[in-house]
């Protein structure tokens, strides 16, 4: 069938990029949302419409039920006449199976197949398999990012005895389990010996059992021994070796459970650690969900003025000098009697800047305020808090500290303070990251964390909080500026979690969504309430690209963090050759500090909504969760290894801006303090937002 220039629903079609068994595929354009899309279409014989339809529409609603950065997205499906189409997203970069044919770098495998895996085993847990795992059927969006599409075999577990009844095999026959090549009911397992197949392959440079046809293949999968890949391959390691043949067991009783368990082994046999998710970030738009092409509008040059250099108050000097001996005397008297209760963390955090030996005006403003407060990473402790008032006449804006005074609160353990002011352009409280080195980076996770290594900034300050929708509306009342999400007419916003038994379809382009109205401008667009931010004020801004915030802080006379002032900030210094901590908080995840999707708000919160406790160690909060935040560097992902030692200003140029953080959406281990995200600096989507650093 022949489809080129026709029109189906509102999608015109261009031209035939593929052809399967059941199905061909089209890429097409979606006027409305300026996009393109691929188009999957079924025209069943007229013997077997029922039973080809019921399956196309199973895989319709079963993809739109998935929501993983390595499955393919479905945006809708549809009938016209006797077409029946499935749009999905468009992605230009051609299958794996293009990559074969060769044995791969074991690195590059690894990390493929761990990648396909993660997305089978989300599958799995929605109660899904795939039964069709093949080199085709993995799109490639860049040279190391997988998707996983064509689950046009995909089914229900508890459906899978009436659906192989007939006795009829489903699956290509190269990558077919043997019971499915004899026609048995098919599990998750199956799906793990299909993976296997392909790193098989990808690890010989050829498939286990052959290219002939399809039932010599078939017979081998059942009843022939596969060549030991070492002798294909003599540099694979041992154990990796024999985690790949127990993947490939005939048996679905003697093969990995569950797609977990093999990609543990996997990962552990090449050496990485166990929990690792092998996910590449790599030129991928941030979000479960990759964005389309880009609109081609030019990124916004990187400025980043200086605020003045800190000052002291000559006219205060003899009255803080007073009160800071008095709290050096009580501060040595109490640190005597709870040093005992003092436990080091394992070189993984250090304690927090202590008061200033001398206070401190950041910036030339006159209601600018300066104080040392406990931080609020600890628990309650043993407390000096000094407070410096600096005019008589601070700004609405600013928030009143007590004239100098010290009050003790005798606690354990011995106290972390911060040093905090009031930047008076946009009222934003700011707090102190003291000058000196830490740990960047990480070995735990991958390629774009490591290698972990020693940076030494600057002291900078940086906003207590994320900005928010009153502040970002004060912005945009002073200057008339309008984002690029309001320019453009729509924005991303996720769709997948309303908490109803509708079906959704993950992130989608809603028109109409912008920062004033995070779900579009009417709630029919996303079943979701609170499509305004009408009593939201406090929420962080959302829906704004790294251009609209890149002008907000240098309207406030401040500038977007580098990647290493805003990992410093959260993870804290480091101790000898340890490192910070993995988030804002410590080393462990705890949902009640931080809000992510483990915590199943579904939304963002207040800013500050988990200070003190989930706040990083000089006072910042919401490091962890709530929103993914802008910073000012381009993505590299080679840039690590080359930076600099000190100030690492970033790459000078590139395509991809880079997200640290975290969001309401995302789980923890996007959360982690070292992770990185990239994406093209013009996109705005509902889990970005930001806050602003000055030096």
């Amino acid at each position: 069938m022949d489809l080129g220039g026709a029109l189906i629903g509102q999608y015109h079609i261009i031209e035939q990029t593929g052809k399967g068994g059941m199905s061909t595929v089209y890429k097409a354009y979606q006027p409305n949302l300026d996009r393109y899309v691929a188009i999957k279409v079924l025209a069943p014989d007229p013997a077997e419409t029922k039973g080809f339809i019921a399956r196309f529409e199973r895989e319709a609603k079963a993809v739109a039920m998935l929501r993983h950065r390595n499955i393919l997205t479905v945006f809708d499906y549809g009938r016209q006449g006797d077409v029946f189409y499935l749009v999905m997203e468009y992605v230009s970069g051609g299958t794996l199976r293009e990559r074969l044919g060769w044995p791969q770098d074991l690195a590059y495998a690894v990390n493929i197949v761990s990648q396909v895996g993660d997305a089978l085993a989300h599958a799995h847990k929605q109660g899904m398999i795939h039964r069709d795992v093949k080199p085709s059927n993995i799109l490639m969006v860049e040279e190391d990012w997988p998707l996983l599409s064509d689950f046009g075999l995909a089914k229900m577990v508890e459906d899978s005895l009436r659906l192989t009844l007939s006795g009829a095999s489903v699956g290509t026959p190269q990558y077919m389990s043997p019971e499915q090549a004899q026609g048995l009911a098919a599990d998750q397992r199956s799906d793990i010996y299909s993976l296997g197949v392909v790193l098989y392959e990808a690890v010989t440079g050829r498939p286990p059992f052959g290219t002939d046809s399809p039932m010599a293949v078939i017979l081998r999968q059942i009843n022939e021994p596969l060549t030991p890949p070492h002798t294909l391959r003599s540099d694979l390691p041992k154990e990796m070796e024999r985690t790949l043949l127990k993947a490939l067991t005939k048996s679905p009783a003697d093969r990995y459970q569950r797609m977990d368990e093999f990609l543990a082994d996997l990962q552990e046999a090449y050496q990485l650690p166990a929990n690792h998710n092998m996910v590449h970030r790599g030129n991928a738009q941030a979000g479960p969900k990759r964005p389309p092409a880009a609109l081609g509008l030019a990124p916004a040059p990187v400025l980043t003025p200086r605020l003045p250099r800190r000052r002291s108050f000559p006219w205060a000097g003899v009255a803080i000098g007073l009160v800071l001996l008095l709290t050096l005397a009580l501060t040595l008297l109490l640190f005597k009697a709870s040093t005992a209760l003092r436990q080091p963390f394992d070189g993984a955090q250090d304690t927090a800047p202590q008061i200033s030996p001398t206070p401190q005006q950041v910036g030339g403003s006159p209601t600018d305020t300066v104080a040392a407060v406990p931080s609020p990473s600890t628990s309650p402790s043993t407390s000096l808090r000094a407070g410096l008032r600096t005019s008589p006449s601070a700004t609405a804006l600013s928030p009143t500290v007590a004239p100098s005074t010290l009050t003790v609160v005798p606690t354990a353990p011995p106290p972390q303070t911060i040093e905090l002011r009031v930047w008076e352009a946009d009222g934003a409280e700011m707090v102190l990251v003291p000058a000196g080195e830490f740990v960047m980076g990480s070995k735990e996770l991958g390629d774009d964390e490591r290698p972990a290594h020693r940076v030494y900034l600057e002291d900078f300050w940086i906003d207590r909080y994320e900005v928010t929708n009153e502040r970002f509306a004060r912005f945009v009342a002073a200057t008339g500026y309008q984002t690029e999400a309001e320019r453009r007419g729509w924005g991303w916003v996720w769709k997948g979690s309303d908490g109803s038994t509708e079906l959704t379809t993950g992130w989608e382009e809603v028109e109409g969504a912008d920062w004033r109205h995070p779900r579009g401008r009417s709630a029919e667009l996303t079943k979701k309430p609170r499509s305004s931010i009408e009593g939201k004020m406090d929420h962080p801004v959302v829906l704004v690209s790294w251009n609209d915030a890149d002008a907000y802080c240098r309207w406030a006379g401040k500038h977007l963090p580098s990647e290493a002032q805003w990992e410093k900030a959260a993870r804290g210094p480091s101790i000898g050759s340890g490192r910070g901590r993995r988030y804002a908080w410590g080393d462990e995840f705890d949902s009640t500090k931080a809000n992510t999707k483990e915590s199943e708000r579904d939304d963002t919160t207040p800013v500050g909504s988990f200070s003190p406790q989930g706040d990083s160690p000089y006072g910042a909060s919401d490091m962890t969760g709530n929103v993914w935040e802008w910073v000012a560097d381009w993505y590299g992902s080679d840039y690590y290894s080359q930076s600099p030692s000190s100030n690492p200003p970033g790459p000078a140029t590139g395509t991809y801006r880079v997200l640290r953080g975290g969001s309401w959406s995302f789980d923890e281990v996007y959360a982690l303090t070292p992770f990185r995200y990239n994406v093209k600096p013009d996109y705005t989507y509902d889990f970005a937002g930001f806050r602003c650093s000055g030096q």
